[in-house]
C-alpha cells in the first residue's frame, strides 16, 4: 500500500526522474489527468531495492513554491510528505544495472489512484492495479 513518510534514513541511489507534470488552469476542451511514465535508472552500487519514493514540486503562485524534493524541500514544512510506492517482494539489484519501473496516475468518475510496476532488472505484477488498496476520492 501506498504511504506518506517522514523519511530519516533512507538511500537514493540513483539521479532523481520526473514523472509526471500538470498545468493550471487548463483550458483543454476534454481535461484528461490520467499519466504514464515509464522511468529508467542505473544503479551505482548493489542493492536491495523495496520501493520508489514520490516528492512533489508545484509553484502555487508567481514565486510561491512548495516542495518535498529533497533538493528543493520547502523549509519549516511538515504538512506534506513523499509518497513511498513499495514493491510487494524486495528485488537484489547489483551494481550498473537498469531498474525501469511504469507508473500510471488513473482517475475515473469517484477517485484517483496510482499503479506501478517493476520491469527490470525482473518483472512484477502491477501494484495497487485498479486502485483496490490505495485510492484518493474525488468530490462531485
Amino acid at each position: 500500500t501506498i504511504s506518506v513518510n517522514f523519511w530519516q534514513s533512507s538511500g537514493i541511489n540513483a539521479e532523481y526522474g520526473e514523472c509526471f507534470v500538470f498545468k493550471h488552469p487548463n483550458h483543454s476542451a476534454v481535461i484528461d489527468n490520467s499519466r504514464h511514465k515509464l522511468l529508467s535508472f542505473t544503479t551505482e552500487c548493489d542493492i536491495m531495492l523495496h520501493g520508489f519514493a514520490g516528492y512533489f514540486d508545484a509553484k502555487l503562485y508567481r514565486d510561491v513554491y512548495i516542495s518535498t524534493h529533497p533538493e528543493t524541500h520547502s523549509k519549516d514544512m511538515f504538512s506534506w510528505f513523499p509518497m513511498y510506492f513499495p514493491l510487494k517482494n524486495p528485488v537484489l539489484v547489483h551494481a550498473e544495472e537498469t531498474i525501469s519501473v511504469n507508473f500510471w496516475r488513473v482517475v475515473d468518475q469517484t477517485k484517483v489512484w496510482y499503479e506501478w510496476c517493476l520491469s527490470e532488472p525482473s518483472s512484477q505484477p502491477i501494484h495497487n492495479a485498479r486502485g483496490v488498496t490505495y485510492w484518493i476520492g474525488l468530490f462531485s
